[in-house]
């Protein structure tokens, strides 16, 4: 029961965060998320639609349809429809699955990517919740972009993990997907929200394996915080995306400080 009371504890702590945000005068650090979000969205959508283009005017160049049979071949009906089109049809499939793609590697990006900005907003919402003074220490700050980029690293590769172990299994017991479908929702949770809670873990000068022990006490605030964020980033279309970058990464850093100090002071 302690994981279902600190899962639904950290999802409201990340709600408290609208409040730090905008009375305690950080609502600026929402923007830089989306602007950087913005810049990689476009950069990684020209990058990818021109690979397309270029992919698929190689294909038909070892794909020539004008080298299909007039009769006797099973692409000979299409043989008038791919001639000088098959270049067009393989680069829109291209861009469509790279398109695809384009997006989910983004979210995994821009945790790294946020990094400075994360390790910043969770130690000033930390001062303006404590008053505690942490003077601007840049190693202190390197370290911090450092660890915030090996640990989202490690969890989006032990993610993958478990994503290709519960899919085969799944593939030979499919019954089993009302389990694994679950348990893979609340794994990606969990990873997200142990970065999230990690730069807190860094500030207090937790150990790595410090940290992993407070990250299995407090499984339940983290999935509930990294629940917050996925939320965000999984609306739909471009407003969806425009407000989940806007809104999400910061209330799950600030959600992140409150839950990280609400559990410190309990333990004490």
């Amino acid at each position: 029961m302690k994981f279902f009371g600190d899962f639904f504890r950290g999802i409201g702590n990340c709600f408290k965060a609208f409040t730090v945000l905008f009375e305690k005068g950080l609502w600026p650090f929402m923007f830089i998320p989306l602007l950087m979000w913005i810049a990689m969205w476009v950069g990684s959508i020209y990058g990818f639609m021109s690979l397309a283009e270029w992919l698929g005017e190689k294909v038909n160049a070892y794909a020539n349809a004008e080298n299909i049979p007039v009769s006797g071949h099973w692409l000979s009906f299409f043989r008038p429809y791919l001639i000088g089109k098959l270049s067009f049809l393989i680069s829109i499939l291209l861009k469509v699955v790279f398109w695809l793609m384009s997006g989910t590697l983004i979210k995994y990006l821009l945790l790294m990517v946020l990094s400075p900005v994360l390790a910043l907003l969770s130690e000033k919402a930390d001062e303006k919740l404590t008053k505690k003074e942490f003077p601007f220490n840049f190693l202190q700050l390197i370290k911090d972009i450092f660890r915030g980029i090996v640990i989202s690293l490690r969890n989006m590769i032990l993610e993958y993990f478990f994503i290709f172990v519960f899919g085969l299994i799944t593939m030979f017991i499919p019954i089993l997907s009302i389990v694994t479908i679950p348990l893979l929702f609340l794994i990606g949770w969990y990873f997200v929200g142990f970065a999230m809670l990690d730069y807190n873990c860094e500030r207090y000068k937790y150990s790595v394996s410090k940290s992993i022990n407070f990250m299995k006490r407090n499984r339940g605030y983290a999935c509930g915080i990294g629940f917050v964020y996925s939320f965000f980033m999984a609306l739909p279309f471009f407003v969806g995306d425009v407000v989940g970058m806007f809104f999400g990464p910061a209330l799950a850093i600030v959600g992140a400080t409150i839950s990280f100090l609400n559990v410190e002071q309990a333990e004490k």
